[in-house]
């Protein structure tokens, strides 16, 4: 059976309209220890970022977003020892060149699980340092 789909845009009923994803926070109890990670791995460049009084970094490429906005805080980060899993919180990437993101983890001795997920996307996962598991996924645009 067809489905009838209105040619009208979407309205928001809340008021809110999401149009992207700007940053990801993530708290760390050693920040220059995750921007060395996400500089080296991810191949981020450090943003300008405000005098705020808990120190930190703003990651990413100029212009481009989302951003990795490290935060240095007392709040208890997963650890090094979580799982790395998809099944709870994590932060996917879509990388342009999937087997290179791979050779980027092997060659800085990233452990990764790699998964096939329903409906054939490959998917690949690692954890960061303070135990915070990243996704990558091949680039669709």
């Amino acid at each position: 059976m067809a489905v009838e789909t209105s040619r009208e845009p979407i309205r928001p009923v809340t008021g809110t309209h999401v149009v992207r994803v700007q940053h990801e926070g993530i708290a760390t109890a050693d920040a220059e220890r995750s921007k060395d990670f996400y500089c080296r791995v991810l191949g981020f460049q450090v943003l300008p970022r405000p005098a705020f009084t808990s120190g930190g970094y703003w990651l990413g490429t100029p212009g481009i977003f989302p951003q990795i906005h490290i935060i240095q805080s007392q709040m208890q980060p997963p650890g090094s020892s979580a799982p790395i899993s998809p099944l709870g919180r994590h932060t996917c990437f879509e990388v342009a060149d999937y087997e290179a993101m791979k050779a980027t983890l092997e060659r800085e001795g990233i452990k990764y699980v790699e998964n096939t997920q329903p409906g054939g996307r490959v998917q690949m996962l690692c954890n960061d340092p303070d135990g915070n598991t990243l996704e990558f996924q091949p680039a669709t645009v």
